[in-house]
């Protein structure tokens, strides 16, 4: 598919109007950011205009399903945060990015793109078409002060028992929490929980789809995060990630699970006291060995948008390892293997290695259009088990109880 954005672009300057505007909806974050840039340089390249919607997370969601569902086609282009996918998807109102390739002799998705990202892509997940394209490859690294561990004598941290032991050793010798997460409910206590139950042989649902988290396996793993919370600063059961980032910052934390898009922020001397002091590694392990979660990025193209063959040129190119390398130089993660592997990047973002790996074994949320339901219902009682409020048994048996009511009306 290299040569297919080239191939493209030939066949979209002969095709009719060329100078129609393509609308791109885009997250207003970091990620969203670069995508935006991009398709600015796009349209100034092939010469169409371009008008790019910039929504709050929280609302980019709801207004692309409504697109969707009204087939309204108000986009050409739509980010999608990868949970989004099979809900967006399941409206069968996607356009099917193989048909479209397939019709123009085009062949699918190449193999320079992370496996992880690629499957995610596809709907049914792993064996249906492509309907989307990977754009931001997001997933969780494990942040630790390596400094601390050499001062201690300790290797970096490849199990969740080594990071037990390593949060009481430090914390107390350092005057500092041991480990910091987030707890608040609903996204942030599932995000920083899938790891931890991923490693203790735990899952949120069956294979078929039905709630599995009343497990002895979830048990565990939620018994052992109560465990770190010991350790965590106090209110942590309220904390998202800008708590998280604080307590790294100042240096009064030693561990904790976070995004790459923090990176930056560790290494800039105006905002950290620990620069170039912070390691970032494998999720550790515990019965199995660790998986940290996807957070990719997406690309699609409605099946209403009147402009599909230039929004698909438009995928293809942004999606291209020059304009993919760009993103990487104003902070996006890349979804190529060859962009994480490129020389200049790689000594200008000390975190790539890591974060190769780490694309490389993550793993996705659940593949269901119920998600949203369900992480927040499953968020709220694991929220309140680090509150407090509940055990840890009481909150898998009331998670599972009302997953299994959303799960009912869906039917």
């Amino acid at each position: 598919m290299k040569a297919a954005a080239a191939a493209l672009l030939v066949l979209a300057t002969a095709c009719g109007d060329g100078r129609k505007a393509v609308t791109v909806a885009i997250n207003a974050g970091v990620e969203g950011a670069a995508l935006e840039v991009a398709a600015r340089e796009w349209g100034a390249l092939r010469s169409i205009p371009v008008e790019t919607v910039v929504l709050p997370y929280a609302n980019l969601f709801e207004k692309e399903l409504l697109d969707l569902v009204s087939g309204t086609g108000a986009y050409d282009v739509i980010m999608i945060d990868d949970p989004w996918f099979p809900q967006l998807a399941a409206t069968g109102s996607l356009a099917n990015l193989e048909a479209l390739l397939g019709r123009r002799g085009l062949g699918a998705p190449d193999s320079d793109f992370a496996p992880s990202c690629l499957r995610v892509c596809r709907h049914p997940y792993e064996t249906g078409p492509y309907y989307a394209l990977p754009y931001v490859g997001n997933s969780q690294l494990f942040f630790y002060r390596a400094d601390l561990f050499r001062k201690h004598g300790l290797e970096p941290p490849h199990t969740w028992q080594a990071v037990l032991e390593a949060a009481r050793r430090i914390g107390a010798a350092e005057g500092m929490y041991g480990y910091v997460m987030r707890a608040a409910s609903g996204n942030a206590v599932v995000t920083d929980f899938m790891p931890l139950m991923w490693a203790f042989g735990g899952e949120m649902l069956t294979p078929g789809g039905e709630p599995a988290v009343a497990s002895p396996e979830v048990l565990e793993a939620l018994r052992f995060m109560l465990e770190l919370g010991r350790y965590s600063p106090p209110g942590y059961a309220g904390f998202n990630a800008d708590e998280l980032g604080v307590h790294l910052l100042h240096s009064t934390a030693v561990m904790s699970i976070k995004w790459p898009a923090w990176i930056p922020a560790m290494d800039d001397p105006a905002r950290s006291k620990v620069v170039g002091r912070i390691e970032f590694g494998r999720m550790p392990s515990a019965r199995k060995a660790g998986a940290p979660a996807l957070g990719a990025w997406l690309l699609a193209i409605p099946s209403a948008s009147r402009n599909q063959e230039l929004a698909l040129e438009f995928l293809l190119w942004v999606t291209a390892p020059g304009p993919m390398k760009q993103a990487a130089l104003r902070g996006n993660p890349p979804t190529r293997r060859s962009v994480f592997a490129d020389p200049e990047l790689r000594r200008r973002f000390r975190g790539f290695p890591a974060q190769q790996i780490s694309i490389e074994t993550a793993r996705p949320r659940p593949r269901t259009p119920h998600w949203n339901e369900l992480e927040n219902a499953f968020g709220i009682y694991l929220s309140q088990a680090n509150a407090g409020g509940v055990t840890a048994e009481e909150a898998l048996r009331l998670a599972d109880r009302e997953m299994r009511v959303i799960l009912g009306r869906k039917q």
